[in-house]
């Protein structure tokens, strides 16, 4: 071996060893991967479970890639070929994470009986798939960062545009029954630049889309950067732009047999975020939220009978 295939031997990074490595060197190189091997590599971060349990030509259809694309982007990795990385997500399979057999029967079942029962099926799976991957990928420690900055921010803008706004109103709607400095972003007839022209480093900003992703919502998370505030995005997949901008990054599947992408699991991690934001406000993020119900009782807006 000559002394310049040894300095390139040191220099390679070492083969990854467990899926959570495979992923971390998919993300750190995605944006130098050619066309293709983006398409494999953000199937495989965004569904990391499929690969320990499908076959490599049933992968490459559902990222609507040649097969010999996963075997590159292996081959790109430092592996002999795509088995040996395929090894790494096996421990998922052994494991039997996932495995409901109820579940699955009651699926199957409404599969077989065709028509309308079908299509509640697609989506009564792709929902239960979205929101059970939402909770075992995320991370508790993500979460904690993300109230901590909200809690210790000025002001906490909220952004959400076309289907994303409904999920960043809601979250905003319950949010300020503790907070009062959550400002949502664009309320009816403004842009998203002109809310946030005065945000500043002592600010944070809460930014949401999902494939395809808006250029407006990212040329607001580039302005609050520009001004230093703190950005927690909130998208689809860990390869997203708004994921690599953003300061801390938060997933969550939106997969549908349907045409628009589901909101569920989506709303389940907003919901997660409000808990964690009043259980960390202590008691006076309590009072407030108590306050604000008896208010609302006291003024005769719910109908008790």
């Amino acid at each position: 071996m000559s002394q310049n295939d040894k300095t390139l031997q040191l220099a390679s990074p070492p083969l990854p060893r467990s899926q959570e490595e495979v992923i971390e060197r998919l993300l750190a190189e995605f944006d130098e991967l050619p066309g293709q091997l983006q398409l494999c590599a953000r199937y495989i971060i965004d569904h990391p479970h499929e690969v320990g349990l499908q076959s490599m030509r049933t992968l490459a259809q559902d990222a609507d890639v040649h097969p010999n694309s996963f075997v590159r982007l292996a081959r790109q990795l430092g592996f002999d070929g795509y088995e040996a990385m395929r090894e790494r997500f096996r421990d998922y399979v052994r494991s039997g994470t996932g495995s409901y057999p109820d579940r699955v029967h009651w699926l199957k079942e409404m599969h077989r009986q065709g028509g309308s029962t079908r299509v509640f099926a697609n989506m009564a799976e792709a929902g239960i798939d979205n929101i059970e991957k939402m909770f075992a990928q995320q991370s508790i420690e993500d979460l904690d960062r993300a109230a901590e900055w909200m809690l210790e921010a000025r002001r906490v803008y909220v952004l959400g545009l076309g289907l994303a706004y409904p999920l960043a109103y809601n979250f905003w709607y319950v949010a300020r029954m503790g907070f009062d400095h959550f400002v949502l972003t664009p309320p009816h007839g403004s842009l998203p630049s002109d809310d946030l022209i005065r945000i500043s480093a002592d600010d944070c900003l809460v930014a949401m889309t999902f494939q395809p992703y808006r250029r407006d919502t990212l040329a607001a998370v580039q302005l609050a950067r520009e001004a230093g505030a703190r950005v927690i995005g909130v998208t689809d997949s860990s390869a997203a732009s708004l994921c690599r901008e953003a300061d801390l990054g938060l997933v969550s599947p939106t997969h549908t047999p349907q045409f628009f992408h589901s909101n569920s699991a989506v709303t389940a991690l907003l919901e997660c975020l409000c808990a964690l934001l009043v259980a960390r406000g202590g008691d006076k993020a309590s009072a407030a939220v108590e306050a604000f119900h008896s208010a609302r009782w006291e003024a005769n807006i719910y109908d008790e009978s």
